[in-house]
């Protein structure tokens, strides 16, 4: 089944029971709007069977437009233990220069990150680093200061990376992800009329 971190979503907390049993894909407006909003307060992403590729992505993120309300520039309170963005060490260094700020001195704020691929690339593997929060290039005022040059991570949220090419996850937290979810969810819809992505209880450990 997909969409497994919807389940652990309380859907009786806040008053979705009516919900339960319903196929998320053919969901209403209002009754979607209802759990986008609950998915958003919880910080649950929505992991739909589109498969993770460039042009998915791509197609996905063209939906809608993001808003630069710089949520995911700053420190998330339902995560306070996340060590804050993964960009690879590429990245960092692009940003430096863009900003003209000393790569080492920034590179000094940051801590050691993964070898991991690069998206979309299954066998080049790359060097991370993580960017703590707030982002130090965000301006409240002006918003991202490296925008041409940010890193993929940015270029493609609210979709994360999951490490599963066969499912895509969209973060719900902000307009444009909850905008991605119901176009996404609509073009599941059209593609595949009988799938089925029921809401259940919460899971229970």
């Amino acid at each position: 089944m997909y969409g497994e971190e919807i389940d652990r979503l309380d859907l009786a907390r806040y008053g979705l029971s009516d919900l339960e049993g319903k196929n998320l894909v053919t969901l209403d407006r209002s009754d979607m709007d209802r759990l986008l909003a609950a998915l958003g307060d919880d910080d649950i992403s929505l992991n739909v069977p589109i498969p993770c590729t460039v042009d998915n992505v791509r197609e996905v993120l063209s939906y809608s437009e993001c808003r630069r309300c710089g949520r995911c520039c700053r420190p998330n309170p339902l995560n306070p233990e996340s060590p804050g963005i993964e960009v690879f060490e590429e990245e960092l260094k692009a940003m430096a220069d863009h900003v003209h700020a000393p790569y080492e001195a920034l590179r000094q704020k940051t801590t050691v990150g993964n070898t991991t691929p690069y998206a979309f690339q299954a066998v080049k593997l790359g060097f991370t680093r993580w960017l703590p929060l707030p982002c130090p290039f965000y301006n409240t005022d002006s918003g991202c200061q490296a925008y041409p040059v940010r890193p993929v991570v940015c270029r493609t949220y609210p979709i994360i990376f999951t490490g599963d090419d066969t499912c895509m996850s969209i973060r719900a937290t902000c307009d444009y992800g909850k905008d991605l979810v119901v176009a996404a969810c609509e073009r599941l819809r059209r593609n595949d009329p009988g799938l089925e992505i029921r809401l259940l209880p919460p899971l229970v450990d």
